[in-house]
């Protein structure tokens, strides 16, 4: 027939089942209330940095507008001043103020020919102007004193 069924007892089957009991130290215990008041300090710090930047930020802005506004009145002051001066320079202006001041136009323009050679030109001839020879500029040039 059969062979005969060895089946151990139902206690031993449950015990194999259940881990061993151990003794369990006592819980450490939590610092609850210092992580609290470490992270809120934190992020204390975090938004007064953040406010303190940008405090910074907005005074910096505020210098940086009022740079701008002197820059763009330096350039209305400048291009004034271009514009006086060109007024000035006109030749048109500048002649009716000579004719108020009695200034008259002047003769035809006369320029002056050197014959003598000068030392920078590399060789220099010694001739002279005889002396009965009048010259044409002094007599302009006395009468204009």
């Amino acid at each position: 027939m059969s062979a005969p069924v060895t089946t151990r007892p139902v206690r031993e089957r449950v015990r194999e089942r259940r881990p061993s009991l151990q003794v369990v130290a006592e819980p450490r215990p939590r610092h609850t209330l210092t992580y609290a008041l470490v992270i809120v300090v934190l992020l204390g710090a975090a938004v007064f940095g953040a406010v303190a930047l940008n405090a910074l930020a907005a005074a910096e802005a505020v210098e940086a507008r009022s740079l701008e506004r002197q820059v763009a009145e330096g350039e209305r002051t400048y291009a004034s001043l271009v514009a006086e001066v060109s007024a000035l320079e006109d030749p048109g202006r500048i002649r009716e103020a000579a004719l108020e001041l009695g200034l008259v136009p002047s003769g035809p323009a006369r320029h002056l020919e050197l014959e003598r050679s000068l030392p920078a030109d590399g060789a220099v001839v010694e001739t002279r102007l005889p002396e009965t020879t009048p010259d044409p500029v002094k007599p302009v040039l006395s009468a204009e004193r």
